[in-house]
């Protein structure tokens, strides 16, 4: 029996074939673009006088209101204020809620035990806790920590028992099948394959975190923050303090895009293995 061969069929020439365009580089533009586009729109409708602009500033003279913020020495000292702030918050949330999650998940009673008082202290705005801690602990570096870490415990804490509960179990009975012990089994196989889900709680938590700080920081005062800067500054009602409340506010949203797309990196670098890590980037 004879087989015809297909001809190949070759690009034309003085043609190179077209390379794949990364998804995640067509994200970033298109991510670019939006933003650009946006920054167009804001600045069309303010100089075109159909919103008045001293409600609605030139997108221009915000950016460049926040770019001179950077230059004094107080604006740096109260965008570092936030940022320790946050960090503190995230690192006492994590040490908090991973140990809890990976406790609730492998043990049953544990959960059903805690389950009630989770499911009570969970809905609580992290923000209607503000009077209560402020008049604990005054209005300090204590008082926003508690409540960062209040707002910041809960994410962490379910997504990494959720990924607890997500192990497949015959990788736990193959390792206990080759004599590893139990504790063996939490270190080798329960935490790599929960690892994926805590950090998905942690890019959550991170933005939670950091709304809470500010939103904390303007609400309750304080010596140092973006929001203490904010509820300074709009204590005056002219039109130069209105920009740099906006400004500021820009600070604060580019802080947050930044702090999301290093995670985001970190997920990648470290985490690009699992489906659901590739899916959230």
């Amino acid at each position: 029996m004879a087989f015809a061969v297909q001809p190949s069929i070759a690009a034309p020439p003085g043609r190179a074939p077209r390379a794949r365009r990364s998804p995640r580089r067509t994200a970033l533009w298109r991510g670019l673009a939006g933003v650009v586009g946006l920054a167009l729109v804001l600045e069309i409708v303010s100089r075109s006088g159909l919103v008045n602009p001293a409600f609605l500033p030139p997108f221009s003279s915000v950016l460049t209101k926040s770019v001179l913020l950077w230059g004094e020495a107080d604006f740096r000292a109260d965008v570092l204020a936030t940022l320790l702030t946050y960090l503190y918050g995230m690192l006492i949330a994590a040490a908090i809620a991973i140990p809890l999650g990976m406790v609730l998940g492998l043990f049953g009673p544990a959960y059903r035990a805690a389950r009630a008082v989770i499911e009570l202290m969970r809905p609580i705005p992290p923000v209607a806790l503000v009077p209560l801690v402020l008049l604990v602990l005054g209005a300090g570096l204590e008082m926003k920590l508690v409540i960062v870490v209040f707002a910041a415990v809960w994410p962490i804490m379910f997504n990494t028992l959720y990924g607890v509960h997500d192990v497949d179990p015959y990788a736990k009975e193959m390792a206990r099948s080759f004599g590893v012990g139990r504790f063996g089994v939490v270190r080798r196989v329960v935490l790599p394959s929960a690892a994926p889900f805590v950090m998905t709680g942690i890019r959550i938590a991170s933005s939670i975190a950091l709304i809470v700080v500010i939103t904390v920081e303007l609400i309750a005062g304080g010596a140092q923050g973006i929001g203490a800067f904010i509820s300074r500054e709009r204590a005056f009602s002219d039109a130069e303090s209105y920009l740099a409340v906006l400004a500021a506010t820009v600070t604060a949203g580019l802080l947050g895009l930044v702090i999301n797309l290093v995670i985001g990196w970190v997920e990648r670098r470290w985490f690009s293995w699992d489906s659901t890590t590739r899916e959230m980037s």
